[in-house]
């Protein structure tokens, strides 16, 4: 994942109950799906959910939590790939909590439960998952923030 000076990266953010999920990966790898999906899997639960930034988001270290902003240009709306810019429910800020970075099937990484990534000098939890799974990516995302881990 590349921050850039500006505390900008490529990459989607949304909050899913009490928890921010920043996702990150090429064009076209699945994070505007994954943020959508995850949105709606909340729902379903009755669960608050809603998107922080689609595209682009700015990171700053804030009392040792990385918040994540949406530019204002960008606040509330979200890539639907084939058909544009649809809105949503949005928050302009959220605190993150998990770092997902998308990649190529081989790069994943199948067991991260320990695995973190330092982002404007705040470390947070962080799973690499293969691009274009959109529902084992929300299984990943849900069982990692909502689920106590299982040590034998």
């Amino acid at each position: 994942m590349i921050v850039e000076p500006d505390g900008r990266v490529h990459a989607t953010a949304v909050l899913v109950g009490d928890r921010g999920i920043l996702i990150s990966g090429p064009s076209g790898s699945g994070k505007s799906s994954i943020a959508n999906e995850l949105m709606r899997r909340a729902a379903g639960r009755g669960v608050f959910a809603a998107l922080i930034c689609d595209d682009q988001c700015l990171l700053q270290a804030i009392s040792g939590r990385l918040v994540c902003a949406a530019p204002a240009s960008l606040q509330g709306g979200v890539e639907v790939r084939g058909s544009g810019l649809h809105r949503v429910d949005f928050e302009t800020c959220g605190v993150i909590h998990l770092a997902v970075e998308l990649t190529k099937p081989g790069r994943a990484i199948r067991f991260a439960s320990d695995a973190t990534i330092l982002l404007e000098g705040v470390s947070i939890p962080h799973l690499i998952l293969p691009e274009q799974e959109v529902e084992a990516a929300c299984r990943a995302v849900e069982a990692s923030l909502f689920q106590a881990f299982w040590k034998k």
